[in-house]
């Protein structure tokens, strides 16, 4: 675990190697030479008995006991795969590995685009305890209860040496362990802004862990300033009918400076400087603006507030609890995106969905094609959104995300007894749960073809058996399928069903890719409002435009939504984005593609954008008088980010 704000990573590995020899002698480790995580790691990992020249024991576990463990811990799995996805995009081209375990180490899910990887360390199954594989950011992580990063030879295994990965704990509202979000690789697991992305990933999580897992909860969200209300950083705090602290997220546990040894017994009253019934009543009509309160240890803190919806009701975005209705506090509402939204003002693409609204509203099972993170999950929504099905559940799954052995039970459920481990009574699967609405089948063609016959009877006869036997199951379900291949060259070469194939295709709906966007400009700019939520405006900075409009942005939507949004993150008070906050690796893909690669509209000359860069890092030693420390972190990039680049564009500057 380096300190590179510190020292150099070629510095901190020397230091690393020198304590290792002190450990493998048994010998003290003096003072310094690694931080106190990692020392405290190896000597848990001397006690376990593990030799440091032992390959890691990572024998995954069993079909059916992984199928037991993701259904133990099936509320964290689908909290956090949204949030596995979008960091996953956000990562995919540094060729690291995004994993996801429970609080033994055990992996859950992980997404890579290095099957070789995912295949040696990322299989869902395999452990990464420190008892079995020494010190390393999982099982370390999961030990210390806290972020860890570990960096090459800090890993106690020889083995692991040749990887650097950062691990960030989840815990549930109450504070208890629930596993870890992890992300390895090689050395661009040390870049800073990689550490922010798990860790603005990991507060996602655990605040929809709060929405979720305390249903019929009164919610207070507060901050020290009003336009981070309804974003990330927000304090949130759940109370019961009485006032009383139940759970509360890290952010909230810090600005009320206390710990969760308080859930239980502190009031509202005890925390803020308002009776709780006051609270109610000012937000018992809707559209009332935040309270101006103080706290306990007398920080003015802006106060909002409303009520978790029902779990079952949340997929379809309708229904509060009763618990709602009886305090007068409604959940916090994010408009839904309808087709207009979608199309962001492009008149041929308007059309095409207009056509697709009325397939789909006519009964037609829809096929929507185009490449990953064109927007096609986006745009099943809003056709079911705008259908007759629309008071009826969206129940979605990822064909490509969920391992062969299990996609069965998840689409079909599973009846009592149905393997080891399965939940008393048995489960419900997707397709029965998607009744009286719309199911969505993304990445539909990596489907395995056992399955797609399944499906195809589920279809023809319209009732379900679970896994296991049992009563069929009659259901009502309309079919939204999406993939990001060719469906029909994928029949024509045996890989895809024709007769599921001809029953899915009612209409084939093709979205284009960002690059082939006409209203590129339009669309920035609304994906940017959309993410700033209710801080100040934000505008974009003409070079940030120009290299917006320039680049191919191979992971279409999802990629622009997430470049706008780490640099939202790294904007602070700032009121425009410029080259220096957006993230490392997106200016080194702009760098690294061939000149002429451009989305052809506003093309730009890969010098032109070479010249942006120099400017900005020019720019940065200038007004930091040389401070390469102070540069790098002006521009948002690491020391040796800077160096590299400094090395690349002013090599006459090496040795000033």
């Amino acid at each position: 675990m380096t300190t590179a704000g510190e020292r150099s990573p070629l510095e901190a590995d020397a230091r690393t190697i020198l304590a290792r020899a002190h450990l493998v002698r048994g010998d003290v480790i003096p003072a310094g030479l690694v931080d106190s995580v990692i020392e405290r790691s190896w000597k848990r990992s001397v006690s376990f008995g593990l030799d440091v020249a032992a390959p890691p024991n990572l024998e995954p576990v069993s079909a059916h006991e992984l199928r037991a463990l993701r259904e133990r811990n099936r509320l964290l799995v689908e909290v956090a795969q949204p949030e596995l996805e979008n960091l996953f995009q956000q990562i995919a081209n540094t060729r690291s590995i995004v994993m996801l375990t429970d609080a033994e180490a055990t992996i859950l899910a992980s997404m890579s685009v290095d099957a070789s990887l995912k295949r040696w360390a990322g299989l869902p199954g395999m452990c990464w305890s420190e008892q079995r594989t020494g010190t390393n950011a999982m099982g370390t992580s999961i030990a210390e209860r806290r972020t860890v990063s570990v960096f090459g030879h800090e890993h106690y295994l020889e083995r692991i040496q040749p990887f650097s990965c950062l691990a960030v704990p989840l815990l549930d509202p109450f504070g208890n362990l629930l596993g870890v979000l992890d992300i390895s690789g090689g050395d661009s697991v040390r870049q800073n802004h990689i550490r922010s992305l798990a860790a603005m990933s990991g507060q996602m999580i655990e605040n929809r862990l709060i929405s979720t897992q305390l249903e019929a909860r009164a919610f207070v969200k507060f901050h020290s300033r009003p336009e981070f209300l309804g974003t990330l950083w927000e304090a949130i705090a759940a109370f019961d009918d009485s006032g009383t602290l139940i759970a509360a997220n890290r952010a909230a546990l810090s600005l009320l400076e206390i710990d969760r040894q308080q859930f239980g017994v502190r009031l509202f009253p005890a925390l803020f400087d308002c009776p709780y019934d006051r609270l109610l009543d000012h937000f018992s009509v809707s559209g009332r603006s935040p309270l101006l309160l103080h706290l306990h240890c007398g920080v003015r803190v802006y106060v909002s507030a409303g009520a978790a919806a029902d779990r079952r009701c949340a997929a379809n975005g309708v229904a509060v609890t009763r618990a709602a209705i009886r305090t007068g506090l409604a959940p916090p509402h994010k408009p839904d995106r309808c087709l207009a939204d979608v199309t962001f003002g492009d008149g041929a693409l308007h059309n095409l969905l207009h056509r697709a609204k009325l397939a789909f509203a006519a009964g037609l099972a829809i096929v929507l094609e185009g490449e990953t993170g064109s927007g096609k999950e986006v745009l099943a929504k809003a056709l079911h959104r705008e259908s007759p099905r629309k008071d009826g559940p969206f129940v979605a799954i990822n064909c490509a995300s969920i391992p062969e052995n299990l996609i069965e039970s998840e689409l079909f459920g599973y009846g009592d007894g149905a393997f080891t481990g399965a939940r008393r009574g048995g489960a419900c699967g997707r397709v029965q749960l998607a009744h009286s609405g719309t199911l969505f089948l993304d990445e539909i063609g990596d489907m395995p073809l056992s399955q797609q016959a399944r499906l195809l009877r589920v279809l023809q006869e319209r009732e379900v058996t679970p896994l296991g036997g049992g009563k069929p199951v009659r259901v009502d379900i309309a079919v939204i399928c999406a993939t990001h291949t060719n469906l029909k060259e994928q029949v024509e070469q045996g890989r895809f069903r024709s007769d599921l194939y001809y029953r899915l295709n009612g209409l084939r709906v093709e979205l284009p890719p960002l690059r082939r966007r006409d209203n590129l400009r339009e669309i920035v700019l609304r994906v940017l409002a959309d993410k700033s939520g209710s801080r100040a405006p934000v505008t974009v900075s003409d070079e940030v435009m120009d290299v917006f409009l320039d680049h191919p942005w191979p992971g279409n939507m999802r990629q622009l939504c997430n470049v706008i949004s780490t640099a939202l993150a790294l904007l602070g008070a700032d009121g425009e984005i410029e080259l220096r906050h957006l993230a490392d690796d997106f200016l080194s893909e702009m760098l690294e593609r061939p000149a002429g690669e451009g989305n052809g509209a506003a093309a730009l000359p890969i010098g032109t954008l070479m010249s942006m860069e120099v400017r900005a890092v020019q720019s940065a030693l200038e007004r930091h008088r040389g401070n390469i420390s102070a540069a790098a972190s002006a521009l948002g990039i690491s020391r040796a980010t800077l160096y590299r680049k400094i090395k690349q564009y002013l090599p006459h500057l090496q040795h000033g």
